[in-house]
């Protein structure tokens, strides 16, 4: 019985400030903020990663169309030289 009257004391000092002081009465809101921003922030690193992997994936494709260029072009001058 304490326990519960002193949770209903602390909800009722709750109301009584959020209602004397107005500075009090955001705080929710400010944590939604901050809430949503921080998502904001993960969403576009999320989305920055993803972009990065594409470009990695495309320049080592490039790559390796070099690499193999380089060696078809390798192979023809030896076998027409050697053969």
């Amino acid at each position: 019985m304490v326990l519960g009257q002193l949770w209903k004391d602390h909800e009722m000092r709750k109301r009584r400030n959020a209602s004397v002081n107005p500075d009090m009465a955001p705080k929710r809101e400010i944590k939604v903020a901050a809430k949503t921003t921080k998502q904001e922030h993960k969403v576009a690193l999320t989305l920055a990663k993803a972009e990065k992997a594409r470009a990695v994936a495309s320049k080592r494709k490039m790559l390796i169309v070099l690499i193999g260029m380089v060696m078809a072009i390798a192979a023809f001058f030896k076998f027409r030289i050697g053969g």
